[in-house]
């Protein structure tokens, strides 16, 4: 995805943005735990979302970037992110080929674990990629945020892993 083509309809991100693909255990209340965890682009935790779930994400988070799961939620106003197969109406679509899936299911719940795989990967153009956790939605709400944090952390070793190596250099 083009950050500067974002950054025009106001969606600023990090290197290495944090998201979660697919639902959340129990629906459409992860807003404010996603907040908490620090993941960069918040959701419902619905799959689909609709224009209601879509609009309390909005609420809740007025600054940070938005993501709806299927293609059906609209906002009345602002940019969102799009998670489907089909053509996104209205938001923008996310591109699977820049999504490294850091977490699908409950595969690592250490973050040195997740920092170690994201490194291997990411090194080269760091810039080029969002990191994801999917698969979260058959497990207990606990054993997510479990691994959301484990995510989250892990990919904040490995920016401030690249970020000493770009003032090393």
């Amino acid at each position: 995805m083009d950050r500067n083509a974002l950054s025009t309809v106001g969606i600023q991100l990090p290197v290495l943005p944090t998201l979660v693909l697919g639902g959340l255990p129990g629906g459409a209340d992860w807003t404010g735990r996603l907040l908490r965890l620090g993941i960069d682009v918040v959701s419902s935790g619905a799959q689909p979302d609709t224009d209601a779930t879509l609009a309390a994400v909005k609420d809740a988070a007025p600054y940070r970037p938005i993501k709806a799961t299927g293609d059906q939620a609209r906002l009345a106003e602002g940019a969102w992110l799009v998670e489907t197969h089909d053509q996104a109406s209205g938001g923008i679509p996310l591109d699977p080929a820049h999504i490294l899936v850091a977490q699908d299911g409950l595969q690592y719940d250490d973050q040195n674990d997740v920092a170690a795989v994201l490194l291997q990967a990411v090194r080269e153009n760091p810039a080029h990629w969002w990191v994801a956790a999917r698969g979260l939605d058959d497990c207990s709400a606990d054993d997510a945020e479990l691994a959301l944090s484990a995510m989250v952390e892990g990919t904040k070793l490995v920016r401030l892993y690249l970020t000493k190596q770009q003032f090393d250099i």
